[in-house]
């Protein structure tokens, strides 16, 4: 990700830890950085450092299911994976990651995919995710840096039948 793509990011999951922590009494946020490989970092980390070189976005997808089966057992935690993208994937690893995703979605209560795409051009991972046709999936497109209060009410927004 550019140097946009990566403050638009950085600012929805500041804004998101933020809202979390104030929301909720409890709640365990794990960060997942990624560009070939995924790996679990500290909050510092994930804010303060970039990553570069390739995407294979699934390595992100496959570290966190392995952390909700090794952690949070989906009987106990309410589970909300959220990625964000500037829509860069390795074109060969895209059926791999809605593979992916279908199976985070059975360990979790939403799925979030967020795209940073300022230019509005074809990517490559919102071209295989727009048929995920499943509920607690959803997506939204920042195009400016005035639109990550958009997304996060996107993915905050009260929904019926969803867990408080």
């Amino acid at each position: 990700m550019g140097s946009f793509e990566k403050y638009c990011a950085r600012s929805f999951f500041f804004w998101m830890t933020r809202f979390l922590r104030r929301q909720y009494e409890k709640v365990d946020i794990v960060f997942i950085a990624h560009h070939t490989e995924a790996k679990e970092v500290t909050e510092e980390e994930f804010f303060t450092r970039g990553e570069s070189g390739g995407t294979i976005c699934s390595s992100a997808y496959q570290k966190a299911l392995d952390i909700i089966n090794h952690r949070y057992p989906p009987a106990k935690y309410n589970i909300y994976p959220f990625h964000f993208s500037d829509g860069d994937n390795l074109t060969s690893d895209n059926d791999r990651c809605v593979k992916l995703i279908g199976e985070l979605l059975k360990v979790s209560n939403m799925f979030g995919y967020g795209e940073v795409n300022q230019y509005n051009r074809s990517s490559t991972l919102m071209s295989a995710y727009k048929n995920i046709k499943l509920d607690h999936f959803m997506y939204h497109i920042i195009k400016d840096k005035g639109e990550v209060y958009e997304a996060l009410k996107t993915f905050f927004r009260k929904r019926e039948g969803a867990p408080a």
